[in-house]
């Protein structure tokens, strides 16, 4: 059994190293960050079922999701050992952070969780298309983000809701502006080879583009807009909605044209984090940056269309 665990354990560590070589140094360091911020956080955590709560689950979400439990059962004896020692390991940075905030009593909670989760038995669920009758139909990539991110919008109208009806106007603005930000996360993947050939010419998907935006903004900001007309009339908050919806056209039409420029996902991201996303919140707190906003993406668009002539030749 002891072999077992160790070649197992042996290949858990290449698979890991291959996924973080794949995923590339700037994100791993990012990843990274987070982990350490996260475990930081918990070192300060003083309530007894905050610690296993958050590692049950987790290990819940991994046990139930993982694909290699069939073929383990047929080729390991005593799997069950192994996902023992395996999820005790995954336990080891809640453990570490209990012992550091002196919080004694999650610990055999944990390291209970981690002995008994490998006999629960996972949980299937099945996945429910969400209709979206008023989005642009024409924009596929725009729909998939809007069904990937309909909880976080939701979150994001409840919140936006709340700080209207205790007058946080503040909330309210930076709601919006996430949504704006998570919207032009739909255009960011890399686009098949010729995929602009489906298209009569390069208008035609310009076309698709800018109304699927107009289109789309305008739906998804609609309750935001009710919310704020019907609770406050505030000139300023209606001022900001009327700069953040052109300053979100300009965003996605950016991210729309630029997935064409980049061969990788990796460089698409880093442009996104370089350029569109500082235009898009600059130009909301100064309007007169659109002007220059949209003067790049007449550049940008110039430059796909002379890359993709030869489609329609």
């Amino acid at each position: 059994m002891n072999n077992y665990i160790s070649l197992y354990m042996s290949l858990r560590s290449k698979q890991i190293v291959r996924v973080l070589t794949g995923i590339g140094p700037f994100r791993c360091l990012f990843l990274l960050g987070i982990a350490a911020i996260l475990f930081y956080v918990f070192t300060k955590v003083t309530s007894v079922w905050v610690l296993p709560m958050c590692y049950m689950l987790m290990l819940w979400l991994y046990h139930s999701n993982r694909k290699d439990k069939e073929f383990l059962y047929l080729r390991v004896r005593g799997v069950k050992r192994l996902f023992t020692t395996e999820y005790l390991l995954l336990g080891l940075p809640f453990i570490i952070s209990g012992i550091i905030a002196a919080n004694y009593i999650s610990l055999p909670v944990i390291i209970l969780t981690a002995v008994v989760m490998p006999w629960i038995h996972s949980v299937k669920y099945r996945s429910i298309v969400l209709p979206l009758p008023l989005l642009y139909r024409g924009d596929l990539l725009y729909r998939r983000m809007f069904r990937k991110q309909v909880l976080l919008y939701a979150g994001l109208l409840f919140l936006s809701f709340m700080g209207v009806l205790h007058d946080n106007i503040n909330l309210y603005k930076v709601c919006m502006t996430i949504w704006g930000v998570i919207q032009g996360t739909a255009y960011m993947v890399t686009p098949l080879k010729h995929e602009l050939s489906v298209y009569n010419n390069f208008g035609t998907y310009q076309l698709v583009l800018v109304k699927s935006g107009l289109r789309n903004i305008f739906i998804t900001m609609f309750p935001f807009i009710v919310l704020m007309l019907v609770l406050i009339h505030d000139a300023e908050v209606i001022l900001f909605c009327l700069v953040l919806f052109p300053s979100t056209i300009l965003y996605l039409w950016n991210m729309g044209m630029a997935r064409f420029s980049f061969e990788t996902r990796i460089v698409m991201e880093m442009y996104w984090l370089l350029f569109p996303l500082p235009m898009f919140i600059i130009s909301i707190t100064n309007p007169v940056i659109q002007i220059l906003y949209l003067a790049l993406n007449i550049g940008l668009t110039l430059s796909v269309r002379k890359k993709y002539r030869h489609i329609w030749n």
